[in-house]
């Protein structure tokens, strides 16, 4: 069932808050130009302007046969790899961020969006939107271990550790799949309120955010309960990308040219980020307290601080730059490049 709507944006307050919020973005928008200014032009005291990420090189991907189509990356520092869901070729590609190489590639995952790694190291679940299903995935062995029918095109797809489950956004359908890793079955489905773009599940409680694209909302999900809560205001507008930071209780939203940022625990909108166009998929790094999002329109990736939720500049990535994910024990961070079947690396600073 879906719940009265969240108080932290809405009624009598709701005037109020939006005044606040046009102050936040107006000061958060001039912070942003100043930077821009110096980069362009240096600044008066003549010193050199440091970009917020470094470049390390790239990563070449397999070739494609035909335009090369990339979607969402998932690292994993137990093993230091990371998944690279390589739609064009219907396949998961593995990188060994260490040995900056493809160790192998796993094929027959038809229109492949997003992987979600699991309790277990050399298990993961990815959603094929194109056959409709999701792939539990034996990424040492190479093999698919089982195929789970959904209903629509799954898309999205977060693991609930809590509960050893995959959570798994179905825009067509337009709900939720929950599938157990042990029984490899369907054990539940939630109605979302609306077409779902991505999801991040919380690790500790037990719940799912999910982008609501079509209403301009976020769904919060029960994934016990199945209840769900609708997140309207705070300047979220065909809302993409998506991040929880557990330890602030701080949910980050990309949207339409910025990134809103909301206090869970309070139900309080906290303002908005400006950032570039296009974006994504965002990703949290624990150890600077820096958020990154994947620019795919303005071919540029833009880093946040999480605290102080100042931006703190761009960096070039070129065309199709959608997908991005980090390494919090390096500091390095690796976006996609499509059109030139690369990762490009990173790092922080």
């Amino acid at each position: 069932m879906i719940a009265p709507e969240s108080p932290f944006c809405g009624g009598r307050e709701g005037h109020a808050l939006s005044t606040m919020m046009s102050a936040i973005r107006t000061s958060l928008h001039l912070s942003a130009l100043t930077l821009s200014a110096c980069l362009v032009a240096g600044c008066a005291n003549g010193n050199a302007i440091n970009l917020p990420l470094s470049d390390r090189g790239n990563i070449q991907l397999p070739a494609d046969t035909a335009k090369p189509l990339f979607d969402l990356l998932t690292f994993d520092g137990r093993r230091n790899l990371l998944y690279v869901a390589h739609t064009s070729n219907n396949a998961i590609d593995i990188v060994d961020t260490h040995g900056r190489k493809v160790l192998a590639s796993i094929p027959g995952l038809a229109g492949v969006k997003q992987i979600a790694l699991t309790s277990d190291p050399d298990v993961v679940f990815a959603s094929a939107s194109t056959s409709g299903e999701v792939a539990l995935v034996d990424t040492r062995a190479l093999k698919v271990l089982a195929r789970i029918s959904v209903n629509g095109s799954p898309d999205s797809i977060g693991y609930d550790p809590v509960h050893d489950t995959a959570v798994v956004a179905s825009s067509g359908a337009m709900e939720l799949s929950l599938i157990d890793r042990t029984t490899r079955k369907v054990t539940s489905t939630i109605k979302l309120p609306g077409a779902p773009e991505l999801l991040t599940v919380d690790p500790k409680g037990g719940r799912a955010f999910v982008s609501i694209n079509d209403k301009d909302e976020v769904a919060v999900v029960d994934l016990v309960t199945s209840q769900v809560t609708e997140f309207r205001g705070c300047d979220i507008k065909a809302p993409t990308g998506i991040a929880y930071d557990g330890d602030q209780d701080r949910l980050f939203v990309a949207n339409r040219g910025l990134v809103s940022v909301i206090d869970v625990l309070l139900d309080k909108c906290l303002g908005s980020v400006d950032i570039g166009n296009g974006v994504d998929q965002i990703t949290l790094n624990p150890h600077k307290h820096h958020l990154y999002t994947a620019n795919g329109g303005s071919r540029n990736l833009s880093v946040i601080d999480t605290v102080s939720l100042q931006p703190l500049g761009e960096v070039g990535t070129g065309p199709s730059g959608d997908g991005v994910a980090v390494d919090p024990a390096t500091d390095l961070v690796y976006v996609i490049v499509g059109r030139a079947g690369i990762i490009a690396v990173y790092h922080d600073p």
